[in-house]
């Protein structure tokens, strides 16, 4: 067999595995969740407006916890199908936090999100990835969600895109008391 005959046959009987792979780290690995549902339990912070956000802050509601930075491309992207979802539920229902890993000041960031109309809460995490919160939620690489769902447990992360959209829209047409984890 010829090497790339060879390669041709490894890249045809691994290319299902990899989708699997790519599958699961979007937002379907348990373990990857439960871990998330520990730091989410020590998960402390304070957005630009002076609102502290824990645990049961979270609860009753679905709430996605964006880590990005506008820096970063992919991150500037979703923000349009960001600013679309919020402005599609009630605040009762469904929330934003941003945890941006922006090391510039708080005015200049603040002036940013002026100028962009991003208005849901965010906390100006300047300290990068080295910050509390993403230390906590070991946040390696932006963008990160981690979405959660009413009763306070991480029901997804790593979503995006019309899947982000679809995990929201489901954890939200569950009625309070009942929602459970995606699986």
């Amino acid at each position: 067999m010829s090497l790339l005959a060879s390669v041709v046959a490894v890249t045809l009987a691994i290319g299902p595995l990899l989708a699997t792979v790519r599958e699961t780290n979007a937002g379907r690995v348990t373990s990857s969740r439960l871990s998330l549902s520990a730091a989410l339990s020590g998960f402390e912070a304070m957005d630009l407006s002076g609102h502290r956000w824990t645990p049961e802050q979270l609860r009753g509601r679905v709430v996605l916890i964006d880590f990005w930075a506008t820096w970063c491309a992919p991150c500037l992207a979703e923000l349009p199908r960001l600013k679309t979802l919020r402005s599609r539920y009630a605040r009762q229902d469904f929330e934003i936090l941003g945890i941006s890993l922006d090391a510039s000041s708080r005015r200049t960031f603040v002036s940013w999100l002026n100028r962009n109309r991003i208005e849901w809460p965010q906390v100006h995490e300047r300290g990068g990835y080295g910050g509390s919160v993403p230390r906590l939620f070991n946040v390696d690489r932006l963008p990160r969600t981690v979405l959660i769902g009413r009763d306070g447990t991480v029901a997804a992360v790593d979503l995006r895109g019309q899947r982000l959209a679809e995990a929201i829209e489901e954890l939200i047409a569950q009625p309070p008391g009942r929602a459970e984890a995606r699986r």
